[in-house]
Parts: structure tokens; C-alpha cells; sequence
């Protein structure tokens, strides 16, 4: 086996290279899938770092000495925790032939780096000063559409904005937009239709996450839901749809984020599961893993929020208009929630579990009007819409909306739709890696 000796010279910013063979060094354990390029005076090694690695055992492993490695290693703790060196995260290193290290990066998460260089000093090669800095990525935004399809083969949301290029994180973003309107788990038909114009985050030419939704429209049961980002004087932007009224409701949809299923619904007779007797089952159960998140459905103040006997641990809020919600079961109670606790919508509560009289892990939701329960699934359909933008910034809305609607994705010449094709394809999400 040989590897590639490249003779490099810069000229213009552009890279020439010629190539010779030589014979392979030995490669080092730690080193994995890296990219090695012998330069005529330095060594440029590009790689991820790999599991259970520290930085010194990194910069061993391609052969830097023990003493610089602790110089290294001294200054750049200085400015970063070395503790939060994540496995698979990308680095690069230069070192000259004669073993000294003239730059070092390592990608802590999606927006910063870690930079390290060699110093100008009058010092011995063998004991380096470094310069050391956190730097933030230069980021663009480009402004992006896509279109999709509930199929068989994309039966969930999440598929089917997968089966676009894009990633979860898109997908979650449009659900909360229209959580309002559109129960995503349970509502979906083949056919259903999306269409998304959003930002997407290009960093160094790679994907680098997403921006705002600028507009959303889905379409389900001949029924087409439109949402507009907007922005009035003074106060933080909101999605409206094309009349100008708030996409937000009273109550969100459902108190799980996205993907409950109902596994017993609201009745008068129902024989419980552990009990094994016919009685009311006043609410709608959501099969959900333990752990996830429960949010409050609407704003509101906390009555009760504890053990409850056969319920387990549960949270009770009061909210405007004589409505009532109750979450039970939970494994947890989220911290700060207590009795007189004020809440906002969206609010994290607790998380499902399988407390008291339960076969496992769901969620038992409740909701009452006047102190009597009612049927969730049902109310939720009855309630106003949201507040309209005020007449006096309903012409420029109408105008942004009308300008946003156009920009979807269109026929093959659509600017947005040949920019699409320029931007980075979304990478699977996956938690970022840092120092915080």
C-alpha cells in the first residue's frame, strides 16, 4: 500500500498539487478515517475524533511530542473544556515535518470552533506559545422551498419531509406551526399535502441547520391551512394565516409534541385496565415513551401538581373562560411547577410516565368546562380562532403574505426553486456537541 505525496503550492488561493508514491507509514490507532497530505513543509492530517480519545492522546497519535503536547494542551485548556471533546466531531491539524504544530481546529458544534496556533516567539521549537480562540462559523441563509406527500411508503410527517432531503427538525418546526389546527398523529390521510418555504443555514459550504419558516401551507381533507411568518412593531414574530388571523388557539392540539397516538378515548363506560370494572374513563390517553415532554395546552395558573392516589403524579391547571386541564401519570413533575404557578402555552410540565393505578408509560389528559369533563378530541374543534392582525397593519400583512405565496416551490424555472437546488442537503439530526 502506498500513500499520495503532494507537493502543494498556493497561488491565488487556488491549490496545485503534483503526486509521487512513496511508502505507507504505519497508521496510528487513534487516527480514524483521517486524510493525511504530505505537504513539502508540513503534514495536514484531517479527521473525527474518535471514542475515548483526549486531546493528548489525539495529537500523540500523530506523532507530536510529549513536551509540546503538554504546552498544546496547557494553553488550549485556557479557553476551552477539555472534558467536552466529543467523539465523531470533525478536526484538523497541521504539523511541520520537524514534529512542530502550526494550527489545530476541532468543530465544537454547529456554530463554533476551537482554534488553536502556533504563536510567533523567539522560544525552542520544543516549548511552543499558542495561540488559542472559540470562533464562531460565518453562516449564510438561503431562502429555500420544498413540496410533499403523505404516501404509504412516507405515512408520517417526519417521513414524509425526510423523503424531501430535509431532516426532523424541519419536520417538528412545521407541526408546531399549525399545531393549532392539525393533529399530526392522528389526522394524517395518504394524499395530505405540504409545501414549506423556510431559510437553511449554509455553513463553509455544508448544511448548517435551519432558520425561520417563512410560509407553510398543508393540505388534508380537501382543506388547505396556510401560515405566515410576521412580525408587527414592536413585538416578536408570529405565523397568521392568509386572512391575518393568529395561527395560535386557545388550546394546542394535543399536550405531547407531535407524535401521540390515542390508545383509549373519551367514554361514559369503560372496563379500566388494571381494575378490571366498567367505569367512566374521563379523558383520552396518549401511548407516549417515558420521559417525553407534557406541555401545558393553554396558559394558565397550577392548582394542583403532585401525588394524586390512583393518578400518580399529575398536574392540574386552571385556565380563562372556565376550562380546566389535567395531566396524570406522569413520571416526573417538571421543576418550579407548584401550586399558584403561572404558565404559558407550550410550557414543559412534566414528562409521561406510569405513576399509580397504570400498565405503562402514557399520558392521561383530562379537560373540563364549568367544572364538568368533556371530550378533548371535541372541544378542541369548537374553539375560536385566533386574534386577527389589527386593521391598521392588515394592508402590509396582505402584501408580505401575497409575496411569501408566490414563493413557494413552483415549475423547475422558480428562483426559489433553482436555489433549492444549490443549497446543501440536510444532514440526519443528531445532539450537538459542545462546551456549555
Amino acid at each position: 500500500m502506498t500513500t499520495r505525496t503532494l507537493s502543494l503550492a498556493l497561488s491565488g488561493g487556488l491549490l496545485v498539487a503534483g503526486c509521487s508514491s512513496a511508502p505507507a507509514p504505519k497508521a496510528a490507532a487513534v487516527a480514524v478515517a483521517s486524510v493525511q497530505v504530505q505537504e513539502q513543509a508540513a503534514r495536514l492530517i484531517e479527521a473525527r475524533v474518535p471514542r475515548n480519545a483526549t486531546l493528548a492522546s489525539l495529537l500523540k497519535a500523530h506523532q507530536v511530542s510529549d513536551e509540546i503536547v503538554n504546552h498544546f494542551v496547557e494553553s488550549a485548556r485556557k479557553r476551552f473544556d477539555l472534558r467536552r471533546l466529543r467523539a465523531e466531531q470533525p478536526y484538523r491539524l497541521q504539523v511541520s515535518l520537524d514534529g512542530a504544530i502550526q494550527e489545530f481546529t476541532y468543530q465544537i458544534d454547529a456554530d463554533r470552533f476551537l482554534k488553536v496556533v502556533e504563536a510567533a516567539t523567539q522560544r525552542p521549537a520544543e516549548q511552543p506559545e499558542f495561540d488559542v480562540q472559540v470562533l464562531a462559523y460565518e453562516k449564510q441563509k438561503a431562502l429555500v422551498s420544498i413540496r410533499g406527500e403523505i404516501s404509504a411508503a412516507a405515512p408520517s410527517l417526519i417521513a414524509a419531509v425526510n423523503a424531501t432531503g430535509e431532516n426532523i427538525m424541519l419536520a417538528l418546526e412545521f407541526a408546531r406551526v399549525f399545531e393549532g389546527e392539525v393533529d399530526f398523529a392522528n389526522e394524517l390521510q395518504p394524499g395530505d399535502a405540504f409545501e414549506i418555504l423556510f431559510e437553511k443555514v449554509v455553513r463553509e459550504g455544508h448544511f448548517g441547520g435551519y432558520g425561520d419558516i417563512v410560509a407553510a401551507r398543508f393540505t388534508t381533507g380537501g382543506h388547505t391551512f396556510e401560515a405566515f411568518r410576521y412580525a408587527l412593531a414592536g413585538q416578536k414574530a408570529d405565523y397568521y394565516d392568509r386572512d391575518g388571523r393568529s395561527m395560535r388557539r386557545f388550546f394546542l392540539k394535543s399536550p405531547l409534541k407531535f407524535e401521540p397516538r390515542v390508545t383509549s378515548g373519551f367514554s361514559f363506560r369503560r372496563v379500566h385496565p388494571v381494575l378490571k370494572t366498567a367505569r367512566a374513563h374521563r379523558g383520552v390517553d396518549y401511548g407516549a415513551p417515558k420521559g417525553a415532554p407534557v406541555l401545558s395546552v393553554a396558559s394558565g395558573t397550577v392548582v394542583r401538581a403532585g401525588w394524586t392516589g390512583g393518578g400518580g403524579n399529575a398536574v392540574f391547571v386552571r385556565h380563562d373562560n372556565g376550562y380546566e386541564t389535567r395531566y396524570l401519570h406522569l413520571s416526573a413533575i417538571a421543576q418550579g411547577i407548584r401550586g399558584g404557578s403561572r404558565l404559558t402555552q407550550g410550557e414543559l410540565i412534566g414528562k409521561v410516565g406510569s405513576t399509580g393505578l397504570s400498565t405503562g408509560p402514557h399520558l392521561h389528559y383530562e379537560l373540563l368546562k364549568g367544572g364538568t369533563h368533556v371530550n378533548p378530541l371535541d372541544e378542541h374543534r369548537k374553539l375560536p380562532p385566533g386574534q386577527p392582525i389589527p386593521g391598521v397593519h392588515r394592508a402590509a400583512f396582505l402584501e408580505h403574505s401575497s409575496r411569501a405565496a408566490w414563493r413557494f416551490a413552483g415549475s423547475g424555472d422558480h428562483p426559489v426553486g433553482r436555489l433549492a437546488r444549490a443549497v446543501p442537503a440536510a444532514q440526519p439530526a443528531v445532539p450537538a456537541a459542545g462546551d456549555n
